[in-house]
């Protein structure tokens, strides 16, 4: 299974090409052998966003300001992992909000930042082994 952030940009270059449903099915097919981006290994991901660039697709950079905080991009970092297609800062920030009380990721202190981080590696933990 390739990378959250590759199948994002895999799902951006579709509709920024503006490629029907079949459209869509048939490049991945032929360039990876597959019927779903979910799917998709690394290296075919990587093969998949080679094609689109091909057909003239061209990522943009990212217009939100990084986090000044190694450990708050972190954070954004593990969140990420834990769902695929695009961050969903909003669902990331209500999470915050019910276990901590701030309203977003850089408002923690140092030591909610820890547990935040802890948090999220055990949920990826039984995500990757469940009982």
């Amino acid at each position: 299974m390739s990378h959250p952030a590759m199948l994002a940009k895999i799902h951006i270059a579709k509709k920024e090409l503006a490629l029907q449903d079949g459209e869509y099915r048939a490049l991945l097919s032929r360039v990876a052998g597959v019927a779903s981006a979910k799917d998709l290994s690394e290296k075919a991901a990587i093969a998949v966003i080679a094609e689109f660039r091909r057909l003239g697709w061209q990522a943009r950079e990212s217009t939100r300001p990084r986090a000044e905080r190694d450990d708050t991009r972190k954070i954004y970092a593990l969140w990420g992992a834990l769902h695929s297609g695009p961050l969903d800062r909003d669902a990331l920030r209500a999470w915050v909000l019910r276990r901590f009380q701030v309203a977003a990721p850089e408002f923690l202190k140092p030591a909610q930042t820890r547990e935040a981080i802890e948090q999220l590696k055990a949920w990826q933990k039984r995500l990757r082994n469940p009982a």
